[in-house]
């Protein structure tokens, strides 16, 4: 039996009792544990027993998807009194870059335990936390396409709904293929092996801890072909798609795959070493010093995602609107919030195909060399679910440019989600800005909301019916946004965007009585969310729908 159907043949003995997942790969993770077990190191690969190799599958390989404390029972006291002194709290703090390097410690503790089932344990966490770094649903197109479109039986072109593609959306469903998805997944770890360099501790831990904005630069490059792909085997049938498919998710595996077994294979030359291993101030020193680097030096065009939509502001382009674009770090991490790149890319794309002049500006750029000048942006777009710093990333690097930018004439559309802070240049906005309470994530209760309407004020878009609901079953991507508006002592704000809910109305957006800026809640602009059209025409090139797009271009005549 060659190596791929003995592979295939491993998967399939423990699928059915494969548990419900629902985070990153979800089942995809027992796959690539499999991939690891084997191809363990041989005298390792023994000491496992069918019992061990079981529980490191279908458990242990989900085990940091877990906000329960750790437990003695599962890794023993030692492990669980280092992990608190790491201050861990909780399993789910593996996924932290901490996290890792401690499950790399955990991992080198066992080994010279010499205690088999919790070495398996550990190369299976370990193989976790290695794999969500570059998991295709924590690429952020791939992400909203899982997490929403599929909750909201978006259509395919033929008619299918989005959940037909959800399943091929995790390594699962290509690893297990043994008409060429297994293949394409095992080709990919063969291509890419890594092996012990002799790295040192520093080196290691570092490169652990880094691990979030690598993954997540390998996979930023692919999330587009994958999605793209799923789609059109779904929809047409398409082979070319689907082997573009298994390609591009095969390799996201592998990344992972390949990581661990090298991680193994060092950790098993440190355990038979004396040298004592932590996470020092040298070490946390140097990896800050690491993502300065990636932070500085990533390439935006190199995010498949962005490089369609890219458009540098020309000497002679004709005024534009500026769009706000923030490359993709590691999952969950970002100044603006890892949910404001898709609505970001499709306003882009759809004054891109509008034929609108527009140009995109990196928020790095902005940030070193100012905005550019109101005669020639008159307006900037920023989708802002979050606002705040993000390592070297400084919040007042950007403020300076954006208070001159509005003080020589520019005008600005904040797009907001559920950022407790704004920009101080809106400090008029902020001081009427009204949540219900602290846990509120819409104005109203999500029932109430599946029931409202929305309303842009002074247009004929006042009756815009509610289609589908700001939560999902689960994902970062919901479009909440809680904020309500008191205007009744502030009279250099007017209404600009209603919330009807029954005969309860609440003003959601506002615009400043200038006309300088406009601050409107994100669900506003988040495409198909409203009645009127459920087809999605190209699911690789995210842009607004119809109704959408008929509010940006209110919206940008009301900043005129």
């Amino acid at each position: 039996m060659n190596f791929t159907l003995r592979i295939c043949f491993f998967m399939l003995a423990a699928f059915l009792v494969m548990p419900e997942a629902a985070y990153s790969w979800g089942p995809g993770h027992d796959d690539i544990m499999r991939a690891i077990i084997a191809r363990l190191p041989a005298d390792l690969r023994k000491t496992l027993t069918p019992e061990i190799i079981k529980e490191a599958v279908l458990h242990a390989s989900h085990y940091p998807d877990s906000f329960e404390p750790f437990l003695a029972k599962d890794i023993g006291d030692a492990a669980v009194a280092k992990l608190t002194g790491a201050k861990l709290k909780v399993r789910y703090d593996l996924h932290s870059e901490r996290g890792a390097a401690m499950c790399f410690i955990m991992l080198v503790d066992a080994l010279r335990e010499k205690n088999a089932a919790h070495t398996a344990h550990w190369i299976a966490t370990l193989s976790h936390v290695i794999s969500d770094m570059s998991a295709c649903n924590h690429d952020p197109l791939v992400h909203t396409a899982t997490y929403a479109w599929a909750d909201w039986k978006l259509k395919l072109p033929n008619g299918k709904d989005y959940s037909k593609v959800n399943s091929l959306l995790d390594l699962a469903d290509t690893a297990r293929d043994t008409t060429g998805g297994a293949d394409a997944f095992n080709d990919a770890i063969a291509r890419q092996i890594l092996k012990d360099d002799q790295r040192d501790v520093k080196k290691t831990l570092t490169e652990i801890m880094l691990y979030g904005q690598e993954g997540a630069a390998y996979c930023n490059s692919r999330g587009v072909s994958i999605l793209e792909g799923a789609v059109g085997w779904v929809d047409k049938q398409d082979i070319a798609a689907r082997n573009k498919l298994w390609k591009n998710i095969g390799e996201l595996g592998a990344w992972a795959v390949v990581r661990t077994l090298r991680d193994v294979e060092v950790a098993i030359r440190f355990a038979q070493t004396d040298m004592k291993l932590e996470i020092t101030s040298e070490i946390e020193k140097a990896h800050e010093g690491d993502v300065a680097r990636i932070l500085k030096d990533r390439n935006i065009s190199d995010e498949a995602l962005y490089a369609p939509i890219l458009q540098k502001l020309k000497p002679d382009q004709a005024p534009a609107v500026g769009i706000l674009l923030e490359p993709t770090w590691a999952m969950n991490g970002a100044m603006f919030g890892f949910a404001s790149r898709v609505p970001s890319v499709a306003i882009a794309r759809t004054l891109q195909r509008s034929g609108r002049s527009y140009a995109t500006f990196d928020v790095r750029d902005l940030m070193a060399d100012g905005f550019p000048s109101p005669e020639q942006v008159p307006v900037m777009i920023i989708v802002a679910n979050s606002y705040r710093g993000y390592h070297s990333l400084k919040l007042e690097n950007l403020e300076e440019g954006l208070a001159r930018y509005i003080k020589d004439g520019g005008r600005i559309l904040w797009i907001m989600g559920m950022a407790k802070n704004i920009s101080k240049s809106l400090a008029v906005i902020e001081k009427a800005r009204k949540r219900q309470d602290d846990k509120s994530n819409l104005p109203v209760t999500d029932d109430q909301f599946l029931m409202s309407r929305l309303e842009l004020v002074d247009s004929d878009l006042n009756a815009l019916k509610i289609a589908h609901p700001a939560k999902t079953g689960a994902g970062w991507h919901n479009p909440y946004c809680p904020w309500t508006f008191d205007l009744s002592q502030n009279k250099s704000l007017q209404p600009l965007v209603k919330l009807h809910t029954g005969s309860q109305s609440q003003t959601v957006g506002v615009i400043t009585a200038d006309k300088k800026i406009a601050c409107i809640p994100v669900y506003a602009l988040t495409p198909f969310i409203f009645e009127g059209g459920d087809t999605i025409p190209s699911a690789h090139e995210p842009m607004l729908d119809p109704v959408c797009e008929k509010i940006l271009n209110a919206l940008l005549h009301r900043l005129k």
